[in-house]
């Protein structure tokens, strides 16, 4: 590299200092097929719910292989999420939902419940639309989560992970 072409670069880059360097893609930001690596393993964005509550939260629908599991990102808890894993369960109504269950020997304790609207993108179970929710936690911070959205239930079993485990490839 020669000198006028140092000096050149130079100036150049005191031009450009006032402009914003390009900031990375938030967290939040993400976008149906897009690629995240989590636990040592790539996964592909199949959906996108955001929750319309204060503070507002986004669900992923995640693919791996034959894998799906979802990840949780609350803006209150910018620092942790939710990996949060289907399961079958059966309500028949939203009135069944309890304040506390024991399931595998693990006793929940409810932490928060609450309803929205919530905006779907990609193929996922739940749809745009209004949806209730329950969050039950253990002590040793293990997630049982149930959403109820047009007479149908979705059961998920979780734990919380830091969000600098995730990077968006």
């Amino acid at each position: 590299m020669g000198v006028f072409e140092r000096i050149s670069k130079i100036l150049q880059a005191e031009k450009n200092a006032d402009k914003p360097a390009a900031g990375e893609t938030s967290i939040f930001a993400l976008e149906v097929a897009q690629v995240i690596s989590l636990d040592l393993e790539d996964w592909i964005i199949e959906a996108k719910v955001i929750y319309h509550k204060q503070p507002e939260s986004v669900l992923y629908w995640l693919k791996s292989g034959r894998q799906r599991q979802s990840l949780l990102l609350d803006r209150s808890i910018p620092d942790k999420a939710i990996i949060l894993k289907p399961f079958a369960g059966r309500f028949d109504e939203f009135n069944d939902v309890k304040t506390e269950y024991i399931l595998d020997n693990k006793h929940f304790f409810l932490d928060f419940n609450g309803e929205c609207d919530a905006t779907a993108s990609g193929t996922s179970p739940i749809g745009s639309g209004e949806i209730m929710f329950w969050q039950y936690e253990t002590d040793q911070q293990e997630i049982y989560r149930i959403e109820w959205q047009s007479g149908r239930f979705f059961h998920y079993d979780g734990r919380w992970i830091d969000t600098f485990e995730i990077s968006i490839i």
